[in-house]
């Protein structure tokens, strides 16, 4: 249900649900505060209280109105909370370790997905990013300094490996999917056919960089990238023909084929190819 607040009643309701929820909170505040419940030094009413007003408020909203009002009591219960503790009570209290640990459980309380997604997305993303940024700067290293490390430390020659090619025989491959007896249309209008849906299928491979390609020249390296996304198209669709003649079709139809990178720094390629699996007669 949509709400239009632009309605004298429900920016009322609206109003209401956020001073009952206020309300709540401050109630819960002052229990904390009146029994001292507190680490540390540090109330726990100032997480708690958060964390009900805005629960109450949204329960509220969803009797009388069947949606949520976003919890605006939660955003209020914080900043005055926060200012009461942090500003009025004890002004003194300085930048620490509990300060900052206090206000980040405040803020888990009052806004939790969007603490979760910076704790959680942001900062462990960063972190790996940083750590395979290490990896690779220490594998670039060990490329630059294993011929003279094996030349003047291990006194013995270095093996030089041939440089790998990614190999992919066109004409093999097409005369494999022709002999499939399957048949393949990006388009769903097949309007002089009868068919049978037999159900949504999807294929994905993912295919690791090989980071020994990074040796390669330019042209090289765009030989190979192309050939590893052409034999990952063709076991996309070699699978995506097994799951459907497994159902038993003999077709697909709106066939997409989709790439892209994924792991932290686009270590991956992922090909997916997905379409309606279909019996044809």
């Amino acid at each position: 249900m949509k709400l239009e607040w632009s309605k004298p009643e429900n920016f009322r309701q609206k109003v209401i649900c956020i001073l009952f929820g206020t309300v709540v909170g401050t109630i819960t505040y002052m229990i904390f505060l009146y029994l001292n419940l507190a680490i540390f030094g540090w109330n726990l009413g100032l997480a708690v209280a958060p964390l009900l007003a805005g629960y109450a408020e949204t329960i509220l909203a969803e009797k009388i109105m069947k949606t949520d009002t976003g919890a605006i009591s939660a955003f209020i219960l914080f900043v005055g909370t926060t200012c009461y503790s942090f500003i009025l009570v004890n002004p003194s209290l300085g930048a620490n370790f509990i300060t900052f640990g206090s206000i980040t459980v405040i803020l888990q309380a009052a806004f939790p997905t969007l603490v979760n997604y910076i704790l959680f997305g942001i900062i462990i993303g960063i972190v790996f990013y940083i750590l395979r940024f290490i990896k690779r700067t220490i594998e670039k290293i060990y490329y630059i300094l294993k011929a003279p490390i094996y030349k003047y430390i291990l006194k013995k020659p270095l093996e030089v490996k041939t440089k790998k090619i990614v190999e992919y025989d066109e004409i093999k491959h097409n005369e494999e999917i022709n002999s499939l007896d399957f048949i393949f249309m990006t388009s769903t209008d097949v309007s002089d056919k009868y068919l049978i849906n037999v159900g949504q299928f999807q294929s994905t491979v993912i295919i690791e960089k090989d980071p020994e390609l990074l040796d390669l020249d330019l042209k090289e390296r765009e030989v190979n990238t192309l050939n590893t996304l052409k034999q990952g198209k063709h076991e996309c669709l070699i699978n995506l023909t097994t799951k459907i003649k497994a159902a038993g079709g003999n077709g697909v139809i709106d066939l997409d084929i989709q790439y892209s990178l994924i792991g932290l720094g686009g270590e991956s390629y992922q090909i997916s190819a997905m379409g309606m699996g279909v019996y044809i007669k």
